[in-house]
């Protein structure tokens, strides 16, 4: 291989995922999902059976055909690196007669696929933690979370999956010290509104959409920072409300923040006036930038991928913090 020429950033994530078992089962969630991976590991899974697509029953949307690739255990077991791959709708029919993993692993048809790389590290005794590549174009932690739970059950593993984000700022911690609210934007798209019932909060987008004939919904809302006679600011009381609401809701079900297009909040979690937080929820995740080496412009090591990518899993699953928020670093480089 000819000597690196470029480094690329990867964006991580981290999540939990939560599985329980079918009655008389005593396996751990880390045990259950183990089982999944070594069944999709089998030799004699065809590549075709693999193939899912996420919007098979939604009428009139666009496929969106998933297929895991491989996840290859390292370390007795404890780990595994994983990939997954969105097929675009372009790609070639001719590769339903063929080794559809084979053709997806092919440089030639990288035009046809995007991959998201995954983590995973198995915790005997509690819940199996993933670290998940951000890949804006291809596979999302939902989409994961989706092919694993069909598998779960067409295999009988688990009769359920659920996955909780690893966040920067805990709504459960939030909802308890939020003391005042100032400003709060919110988007939400259309799509989404018909499956957000019981979330009161969105009565106001549904009303501000169907008033005006817009396909999408955006309320920004402001309250004065004005003090009272002893010199303290103001509470907004009815503000302070509405933002529990949606915070309670995405509490519930942490999925629902796939439900909103933007969501920012000015607040404060005591009464000094010089320490107003501004939090954006939508990037309110832990979050690991690795800079990893680059061959010919196309191609990294896989020995330097899990280096770069073991090395920051390892210091997260220590330490609780990423490099990014402990010392503001990128890491990674490879190694010899």
């Amino acid at each position: 291989m000819s000597p690196i020429n470029h480094y690329s950033l990867f964006e991580f994530h981290y999540i939990s995922f939560s599985l329980e078992p079918y009655n008389g089962n005593m396996k751990t969630s880390s045990q259950l999902l183990k089982e999944l991976i070594a069944k999709l590991g089998e030799k004699d899974f065809a590549s075709g059976k693999r193939v899912l697509d996420r919007h098979k029953n939604r009428k009139g949307a666009v496929s969106r055909k998933l297929v895991h690739i491989s996840s290859p255990f390292e370390q007795m077991g404890k780990r595994c690196y994983g990939k997954i791959a969105l097929i675009k709708n372009k790609a070639p029919m001719t590769w339903a007669g063929k080794d559809l993993i084979e053709e997806i692993e092919n440089p030639s048809n990288k035009e046809f696929v995007e991959i998201t790389n995954f983590v995973i590290n198995f915790n005997e005794n509690s819940d199996p933690v993933i670290m998940v590549e951000f890949n804006n174009s291809g596979p999302r932690i939902t989409d994961i979370e989706y092919y694993f739970r069909q598998f779960l059950k067409d295999l009988r593993i688990a009769k359920s999956i659920k996955y909780v984000l690893h966040l920067d700022v805990d709504y459960a911690q939030l909802d308890k010290d939020l003391k005042n609210v100032f400003e709060l934007s919110v988007k939400v798209n259309a799509p989404s509104l018909p499956h957000s019932k019981g979330a009161d909060w969105f009565t106001a987008f549904s009303n501000l959409k169907d008033g005006t004939g817009f396909s999408d919904a955006r309320i920004q809302l402001f309250f004065d920072r004005r003090k009272d006679s002893n010199g303290k600011l103001i509470k907004n009381i009815r503000g302070l409300d509405f933002a529990r609401n949606i915070i309670g809701w995405l509490k519930r079900d942490p999925q629902n923040i796939e439900r909103v297009e933007d969501l920012k909040m000015s607040y404060m979690v005591d009464e000094d006036e010089n320490n107003i937080i501004d939090l954006d929820f939508i990037k309110n995740k832990k979050t690991s930038i690795i800079n990893i080496p680059f061959y010919n412009k196309t191609q990294f090591k896989a020995s330097d991928f899990k280096y770069c990518v073991g090395q920051e899993f390892n210091y997260y699953l220590t330490t609780g913090k990423t490099n990014l928020e402990t010392q503001g670093e990128i890491v990674g480089q490879g190694h010899a």
